[in-house]
């Protein structure tokens, strides 16, 4: 109710920015402008009389500069030099990813935003809040075939077959491709026959989580996905940083943790499944056969295949909100991440050029200067760090709560409705300042922001929709970033089935790209009836 209090406050600033605006026009191109600018005051306050603030909130949205809406992103735009691009929602599913049209925030708040799985899903009976709890529903109303459909249908066409062509001509050159453990779902075969019961190179099979085994259920990815992909990766110039993203019982506190909303249990509990019931097995031993059995596949690519891969990362956001959910001791994340390091460093990769990006965020650890980051630079030598071994973080302004997040309502650290060149200050203020911290604090290792975004707040209703907004801070913060030799990646690539998040999140989206007509596919309101399995 405060929000929506603000947001009444805000609109004034709004309509008087897009009018500061307009005063940039010659004096003979302001009369038409002026007479539209009046007309939108007058539909705001008959909007807010009939009680809709939301719908009127598009004001920010569709603000128009100099006659042309900026929210239009049917012109082309170039993306910066020298970042990379994340593809998630292919192989790792989230539920906001899928939301439609009532999409609210980045990270759900206690129930589910999934509304869809297209093609062959357009409409889910309740919404799924994580793609382990989707799959384990699916099984239990439609069956385990249709479930698979459902799952390959969607894996087969959310990448189009010009994705990375139209990737590679943006100028990027390296994707990191998220999975989840179910990739390599065989490496669990010790545990239970029903993880070695299908062919892990061609075949998709419906698996249990080994903790939350009458809870979560996730579809294999055939590795000979992985292996197209890589080829069609090369044809056009690519490489690929291999991410597993999620992890039995879960890593991670967050929906793409594949157990949201179960309490994420890997560091803590050990498998319900086991051939001798009375020896179950810690979580973290699985996960660590799950990397292990990443290494082993990505050695024995054939050397040409094997040069589309560029590296990899063997857990993304270790423990993300321990530093207040208090899941995980700290020393156990460090020392799992020690060993599996371990693995990677007595393997063939590194002679291989493949580099590994090891994945630390803040949230895991109450003083990641004093913890996380001594931990890298006295694991890894002098040598490795400048060769192999990536110090790898991500950077949001979406919950820096009123420090660098922009809103279209009071309390941001920047509003959406300032002046550009106001916002342009902010936000290179904070993209250098984060930039520079992150070069001092690893010196002269190699680092990357393996994620990055263009949103501005992780409430979609009150986040900047601007795209001349959003793209300069896109090139504000590649620009920092670069400036500190810090390798970036956006996050993500796509994201047709959220439309409320693209502006912020889809950098296919922003570059003019994005077909707006597959967000049609995820309505919330269309049943099931005529889809065909």
């Amino acid at each position: 109710m405060v929000e929506e209090q603000q947001e009444l406050v805000s609109l004034q600033k709004c309509l008087e920015g897009i009018e500061s605006d307009s005063d940039e026009q010659s004096a003979s191109d302001q009369v038409g402008p002026v007479r539209h600018w009046k007309w939108m005051k007058w539909i705001a306050v008959t909007s807010m009389a009939f009680g809709s603030i939301y719908g009127f909130s598009k004001c920010f949205h569709q603000r128009l500069v100099k006659g042309t809406a900026i929210d239009d992103v049917t012109g082309l735009y170039e993306m910066p030099p020298g970042a990379g691009v994340n593809l998630g929602g292919w192989l790792v599913l989230e539920d906001w990813f899928f939301s439609g049209s009532s999409g609210s925030f980045v990270m759900s708040q206690g129930v589910g935003q999934g509304q869809c799985l297209p093609p062959l899903l357009p409409h889910s009976d309740e919404p799924w809040p994580s793609e382990g709890v989707l799959a384990y529903r699916l099984n239990a109303t439609k069956g385990k075939d249709q479930t698979l459909k459902i799952f390959e249908a969607h894996r087969r066409e959310f990448l189009a077959d010009d994705d990375l062509q139209k990737i590679a001509e943006s100028g990027i050159s390296v994707i990191r491709l998220p999975l989840t453990w179910a990739a390599f779902a065989d490496a669990l075969a010790p545990l239970s026959p029903v993880y070695a019961s299908f062919d892990p190179d061609e075949e998709t099979a419906l698996v249990p989580d080994p903790f939350y085994v009458d809870k979560i259920a996730l579809a294999t990815i055939p590795r000979k996905i992985l292996v197209d992909f890589l080829h069609k990766a090369s044809k056009h110039g690519l490489t690929v940083i291999f991410d597993l993203h999620a992890f039995p019982g879960g890593a991670q506190d967050g929906t793409y943790n594949t157990v949201w909303p179960n309490r994420p249990v890997f560091w803590s509990e050990k498998t319900q499944i086991s051939k001798d019931p009375a020896d179950p097995v810690p979580l973290s031993t699985v996960g660590r056969w799950v990397v292990q059995a990443l290494i082993k596949w990505v050695e024995a690519l054939d050397p040409e295949t094997q040069k589309a891969v560029h590296g990899l990362t063997l857990m993304n956001e270790p423990a993300h909100t321990n530093a207040w959910s208090h899941f995980a001791e700290e020393q156990n994340v460090l020392t799992w991440l020690s060993e599996t390091s371990g693995d990677f460093r007595t393997s063939s990769l590194p002679a291989a050029n493949v580099k590994l990006y090891v994945n630390l965020i803040e949230t895991a650890f109450s003083a990641f200067e004093h913890s996380a980051v001594p931990w890298f630079l006295q694991t890894f030598t002098k040598e490795e760090q400048k060769t192999w071994a990536v110090a790898d973080v991500h950077w949001y302004v979406a919950w820096s709560s009123g420090d660098c997040d922009g809103r279209s309502v009071e309390g941001g650290g920047f509003h959406c409705a300032a002046p550009m060149p106001q916002v342009k200050e902010k936000l290179h203020l904070c993209a250098s300042s984060a930039s520079q911290r992150l070069r001092h604090l690893f010196g002269d290792a190699q680092v990357s922001v393996t994620e990055f975004s263009a949103g501005t707040f992780h409430k979609a209703r009150y986040a900047c929709h601007d795209s001349q907004l959003l793209r300069a801070f896109i090139e504000e913060q590649v620009t920092s970033f670069r400036s500190d030799r810090i390798q970036p990646f956006f996050w993500t690539w796509k994201m047709p089935f959220g439309p409320n998040f693209e502006a912020g999140w889809s950098l296919k989206y922003l570059l003019g790209l994005e077909d707006s007509k597959l967000g049609q596919q995820c309505d919330p309101k269309s049943s099931n009836e005529n889809v065909h399995f």
